[in-house]
């Protein structure tokens, strides 16, 4: 049997991850601060407890993160967690025998992506990148970082990080007017299911190493993200544009088709049925905060 340690085994991304693997047949290793970890570990101080010796893993799968501000101590935070964190996963891939480091980036982490608002996030994520590839590297192992556009679910947990998106659902769940900034460019939303799939695709891969973009085919600006959930929830509701409020800035999304082709693996769940199980399961109570104006 296949084994796989996941580092942030109780997060979104981390526990879809843990669930997908152990529907394949793969013995799962889960790895956090939780007391109910099987290895506690902070990505800030180490480990916590003693890790068994008998545990080995095939793949390591690193799906936590910092996701501090941009002030001197978010900065200090987020390379501790992010950056200096990564030293943590490598000595516990080492004590594991891992020979492959499987790591859910960010598209935050190209400058490109969105000029003139390089955040601390993207930048330590993308020096956590850079060392893990250069140890594994240098230990004859495999590293692949896959780096995420904007990745929501149904329970309501990707609020924290997805506001606007949680705003729009909890507004079109209850047939509520809400007022949108002006949109200069496109989101990008990937449901975690999808992007759970894909970091098992690059897991069972073989060869695959390096940084690849998964994103999803479909972008769309947060107006038409607000009119395809209105449709579904079938509320009511008006929805307009506020020119009065700061607008979402333009974003330059990749085109990710390095990743398909590599991992004949692609996002393929629309936005249409994602708010739609959001709906049918009856979670947009999780969604919001109602303060939008």
């Amino acid at each position: 049997m296949k084994t796989a340690a996941i580092i942030g085994a109780s997060s979104m991304l981390g526990a879809r991850l843990a669930s997908t693997l152990s529907a394949d047949g793969v013995r799962v290793i889960t790895v956090g601060r939780s007391e109910t970890a099987d290895i506690c570990l902070d990505l800030e101080t180490g480990f916590l407890r003693t890790v068994p010796e008998s545990f080995s893993a095939d793949t390591l799968y690193h799906c936590a993160a910092g996701f501090f501000d941009d002030s001197r101590e978010g900065l200090k935070k987020n390379f501790q967690v992010n950056t200096a964190g990564s030293l943590w996963a490598l000595e516990l891939a080492e004590r594991l025998s891992c020979k492959t480091i499987v790591y859910a980036g960010s598209v935050s982490s190209m400058e490109r992506l969105d000029p003139g608002k390089f955040g601390s996030y993207g930048f330590t994520k993308a020096q956590a990148e850079a060392l893990l590839a250069w140890d594994m590297k240098r230990l004859g192992g495999r590293f692949c970082s896959l780096r995420f556009s904007q990745i929501y679910d149904v329970e309501g947990a990707c609020i924290r990080h997805q506001p606007w998106f949680g705003r729009i659902i909890a507004y079109a769940a209850r047939g509520l007017d809400i007022n949108l900034p002006p949109s200069m460019g496109v989101r990008n939303f990937i449901h975690v299911n999808d992007a759970a799939q894909v970091l098992v695709a690059a897991g069972y891969h073989p060869t695959a190493d390096g940084v690849f973009d998964v994103i999803h085919p479909q972008s769309l600006t947060f107006h038409e993200i607000a009119e395809i959930a209105y449709s579904v929830f079938g509320k009511g509701g008006q929805i307009s544009t506020d020119s009065r409020k700061q607008p979402f800035r333009e974003i330059h999304f990749p085109d990710g088709l390095h990743t398909v082709e590599t991992f004949n693996s692609i996002p393929y769940i629309s936005l249409a049925a994602g708010i739609s199980e959001i709906r049918d399961r009856g979670t947009w109570t999780e969604f919001g905060p109602l303060d939008v104006t």
